[in-house]
């Protein structure tokens, strides 16, 4: 069973990422990097890409997150804090803490993509 299935598929993903960008939203140190985005179609790209890397039946067909974020600025210390929303989204959805700490691990993947400062 993939992890993606073990989360409960492509709803339950989607309900978490929408609770990530809540957390995100809410957090001053990193909403700075989604003003003026529209936040249902990133919810859904980020929900997309979350469910092809988890395991789920489709491929991701979205941009190169190293090209995305070329020019943000993302340091370390801001990817790490939004790693934090994501564990705190899993928690909150009452997924196990296995999965949840293998659902980080494969967020954690992109760090070397994201981070640009």
């Amino acid at each position: 069973m993939t992890l993606f299935e073990q989360l409960g598929g492509e709803a339950a993903v989607t309900a978490v990422t929408t609770q990530f960008y809540a957390n995100i939203q809410a957090d001053a140190t990193v909403s700075n990097f989604f003003n003026g985005i529209n936040m249902a179609d990133q919810t859904s790209k980020t929900a997309s890409f979350l469910c092809a890397a988890l395991g789920g039946p489709k491929a991701w067909g979205g941009r190169n997150l190293k090209e995305v974020h070329a020019n943000m600025g993302v340091t370390n210390a801001q990817f790490t804090t939004v790693i934090g929303h994501l564990r705190s989204a899993l928690t909150s959805a009452g997924v196990a803490a296995d999965l949840v700490d293998q659902t980080v691990a494969v967020a954690e993947t992109v760090r070397g993509d994201v981070v640009t400062a």
